[in-house]
């Protein structure tokens, strides 16, 4: 074989391993570019609610679950509602009774008090302000 081959090919596997360092410098970069938001609950009126109700109505036998599978089925029908507008929730989560003793009566839902979700920085602009979300301090 000649010489120039074997520069050729450590030239080759230099620029691959470059590659490879540059496209995870890149991801841990993207990795890093999050924000979270929260709310607080809006008495029943949240903007899943809709898909909350179709879950229950097509699934009665799961309305007697304890709390926590409550909260996982709630946690999977908010990243849902978010997954269809192309928001892509990367954390989710919803704190219960933070304010002691304090809970809505109207309904038995399931009741939260702080909802915190990351999100990439991106898409922000994609979550609508009337939707209560805030920056988390």
């Amino acid at each position: 074989m000649k010489p120039g081959f074997f520069i050729s090919m450590g030239i080759a596997i230099a620029a691959l391993v470059v590659g490879f360092i540059l496209l995870y410098d890149i991801q841990q970069e993207q990795k890093q570019e999050t924000i979270w938001l929260q709310k607080i609950p809006t008495q029943c009126n949240d903007v899943w609610q809709k898909e909350h109700n179709e879950f229950y109505e097509n699934n009665p036998e799961l309305r007697e679950l304890s709390r926590n599978e409550s909260k996982e089925i709630l946690e999977g029908i908010i990243t849902n509602h978010y997954q269809k507008q192309g928001i892509n929730i990367l954390d989710l989560v919803l704190d219960l009774d933070v304010y002691e003793g304090i809970r809505c009566q109207a309904c038995n839902c399931l009741g939260w008090d702080v909802l915190s979700i990351e999100i990439p920085i991106n898409q922000q602009e994609l979550m609508h302000e009337s939707e209560g979300w805030v920056l988390k301090i």
